[in-house]
């Protein structure tokens, strides 16, 4: 009885050796394995139809990447190193720590996952399907950037993170000409997955008509949009989207029920981080309730302001006219609001500007 040879490959170019450079691979079935000081260098494009690689040291690949099954072992450490300055990744596979070099222009044609870490530098990362990138590691900091951003070439193109802790998650989502960055900080430590989608184009072109709107939505950024899907969990989320000191849309409106742009309860506050100087202001949505498997579209609009409230105590709810009390529930989304409090001779006896819950 014939048995299936079996080819092992062990690659063992240490980095304080000489380094052996590899004009393209294309692996058919063979078992490569790197140990965690191992570099393997593949100056053209690495091709992937079988086997398997348990890669713990780093792989750098200078050309294009295609493979269409299981490349890497869970076991895997190791990183895998896009570097030029133009490639594609064709197909799927899920990367145990994933670098896009420098400023190159990535495209992805496909499915990619990074199970450890996604640093993506200073580069400009493509995506063309639903999903198309995705960052398995729930720690919030695993995902590494300098200037690099996520371009979602159509309307279909997303990035996902998993997330498991009440802490801001970033999504550098953006085009050459546009940067628009989402952060999300879910309100408990459950496990969530969101996805988020940012296109550069009228929100009318997909069917999310700015003329369909409710009575307290006025103009709509026809400038761009955000689309935000919820993949798994059932957590409510803070979303923020960060914009420029120069916008003038101060609020912010969502997509409901298929048919029309409603108010999504919203403020806009400085943004006192340093990772995005430029986008020096936040719009804050609190407490959103994003239902699973419902993407929900989300522009700047103007947003008109509520009509004052008054109340008399010489209306009881319940008759007695004693101990009566109300209360705004949604105070919060209206941080210029002016409170003011009359005695029954009409005498201002308390009043207080930018009143809230707390």
């Amino acid at each position: 009885m014939l048995k299936s040879p079996v080819y092992l490959i062990f690659v063992a170019v240490l980095l304080f050796g000489n380094s052996k450079v590899f004009a393209q691979i294309y692996n058919s079935g063979v078992k490569i394995f790197l140990d965690k000081n191992a570099a393997l260098y593949v100056q053209g494009d690495y091709k992937h139809s079988a086997g398997e690689v348990l890669n713990n040291g780093t792989i750098t690949v200078e050309g294009d990447w295609e493979s269409h099954n299981t490349v890497f072992k869970n076991a895997s450490t190791g990183t895998v190193v896009m570097n030029s300055a133009a490639t594609s990744l064709v197909g799927m596979a899920t990367f145990p720590n994933l670098v896009f070099k420098g400023n190159g222009v990535y495209y992805l044609k496909g499915k990619f996952d990074a199970r450890l870490s996604l640093d993506i530098e200073d580069s400009e990362v493509q995506l063309t399907v639903s999903e198309g990138l995705r960052l398995l590691n729930t720690n919030p900091l695993s995902l590494v950037r300098n200037n690099g951003y996520i371009n979602s070439l159509n309307i279909y193109g997303s990035f996902v993170r998993y997330m498991d802790a009440d802490e801001n998650y970033l999504y550098p989502m953006g085009t050459k000409a546009l940067k628009r960055f989402v952060v999300l900080r879910p309100t408990s430590v459950a496990l969530n997955q969101f996805a988020v989608t940012f296109i550069d184009e009228d929100p009318s072109k997909e069917g999310f008509s700015r003329l369909s709107k409710t009575n307290s939505v006025g103009e709509i950024n026809d400038t761009y949009y955000h689309k935000i899907n919820r993949l798994s969990g059932a957590s409510p989320i803070d979303v923020s989207f960060l914009i420029p000191s120069s916008e003038k849309f101060t609020g912010l409106a969502a997509w409901v029920k298929n048919t029309q742009w409603d108010r999504a309860i919203s403020s806009r506050i400085a943004n006192n981080t340093s990772l995005t100087p430029y986008l020096a202001q936040t719009v804050l949505h609190k407490n959103a309730d994003l239902l699973l498997g419902n993407e929900v579209a989300f522009a700047l609009a103007q947003i008109t302001s509520a009509s004052p409230l008054e109340f008399y105590n010489a209306f009881s709810p319940d008759g007695d006219g004693k101990n009566d009390t109300w209360e705004v529930k949604n105070i919060d989304a209206f941080p210029d609001n002016d409170l003011k409090i009359f005695d029954r001779s009409g005498n201002i006896v308390y009043r207080m500007n930018g009143y809230n819950s707390t």
